[in-house]
């Protein structure tokens, strides 16, 4: 775990002096993306190992007859691969980055201009319009590109989870009485 916390203050500290460029946003919310993704895959990866010796404990107590199934389950609960406390909190925390990031790139809705303002703004608006718009075309391309990233993350995610469940479902263990 002392990793995973190094390595979240690495990219708190990444996004907060990343610049309003294009460039760093991306390439911030990139790192993100990919940290969270795997902290979520490592919390599903501890659910489905924790599931997988339950069933073998299982399976060992009904071909031996012997009872170790609980005083073993009492200790494995203490085991830090079982513990994911940490990191439901690491994974909620690099949420909210990745909200601070995405709303560091989105236009900020502004009040009401009067008419002179408006004008004003539209002069602006055109001498900077080819500037800005490639410049929007990259921000969207490149945020639709972490969004992809963010999916495929959350695909992986759904997989595990299946997996999981038929783990969970029925007995493999063939009754012997």
């Amino acid at each position: 775990m002392p990793f995973l916390l190094k390595k979240k203050r690495e990219l708190q500290d990444k996004a907060e002096k990343a610049n309003a460029s294009d460039g760093d946003l991306t390439e911030v919310g990139r790192e993100i993306v990919d940290f969270h993704g795997e902290m979520v895959l490592l919390e599903n990866y501890s659910a489905l190992n924790y599931s997988g010796l339950v069933k073998i404990i299982k399976k060992y107590d009904k071909r031996s007859g012997a009872l170790v199934r609980l005083p073993f389950i009492q200790k494995v609960l203490q085991q830090p691969f079982y513990r994911t406390d940490v990191l439901s909190k690491l994974v909620k925390e690099c949420e909210m980055v990745l909200e601070r990031l995405f709303t560091m790139n989105e236009p900020s809705a502004s009040p009401e201009a009067t008419d002179e303002e408006q004008t004003n703004e539209t002069e602006c608006q055109s001498n900077t319009s080819s500037r800005s718009n490639k410049s929007l075309l990259k921000v969207s391309k490149e945020l639709a590109e972490i969004k992809d990233m963010e999916n495929m993350y959350m695909k992986q995610t759904l997989s595990a989870l299946h997996v999981l469940k038929e783990i969970r479902s029925g007995s493999s263990t063939v009754s012997m009485l």
